[in-house]
């Protein structure tokens, strides 16, 4: 039988490999700790299911719905409307509205619902703007969960968002960056 027998060299290299895969790990506690992830909210079925149902109801110059605080909202670009409601639980719904009859002097205008935003939890200290804009975009048509100082026109402090199509009203969730809002107190 043959016996082999790693030379000096050899292990002095993988020694040496060893001792900088060693020096180059830290412990858990000295690495940088990142910021902990945004809890994930997860709405009640029944929440979900009421928001929706909203989704192809008409209606003439305002939806006052039951229960819900009217928030306020407007135009996003015609024909498309937003409207942001709150329940005592402090629950938002935000309703997107197509405009399908123009007011004409006294005579209302009429509006069919086509998508709905339920947020029920914010962090602290933070609002739900429905005005807000995202980079050289300058239309009013993103919604973000914001926070910032009363002194600013501006929050740019965006952990959620969402984009309103121009098109079809349909709002979907995007990443936040490049996203601002406006103060709602200034």
């Amino acid at each position: 039988m043959v016996k082999i027998r790693p030379s000096l060299a050899c292990l002095a290299l993988v020694a040496g490999v060893l001792a900088c895969l060693a020096l180059t790990a830290a412990p858990a506690s000295a690495k940088k700790k990142s910021k902990p992830a945004e809890p994930v909210v997860e709405e009640s079925a029944e929440d979900m299911v009421f928001a929706k149902s909203f989704i192809g109801k008409t209606y003439v110059d305002e939806l006052p719905i039951e229960g819900w605080e009217d928030a306020g909202g407007g135009l996003v670009s015609p024909p498309i409307y937003v409207h942001e409601y709150q329940r005592e639980d402090g629950t938002l719904l935000v309703l997107t509205s197509k405009e399908t009859t123009p007011q004409k002097g006294d005579t209302p205008g009429s509006y069919v619902v086509l998508d709905a935003l339920l947020v029920s939890k914010l962090r602290p200290g933070a609002v739900l703007s429905v005005a807000c804009v995202q980079g050289d975009d300058q239309t009013l048509r993103f919604i973000g969960e914001a926070k910032g100082g009363e002194q600013k026109e501006m929050w740019t402090d965006i952990s959620r968002a969402w984009e309103i199509s121009l098109e079809t009203g349909a709002i979907a969730s995007i990443p936040p960056k490049g996203v601002k809002c406006t103060n709602p107190s200034f």
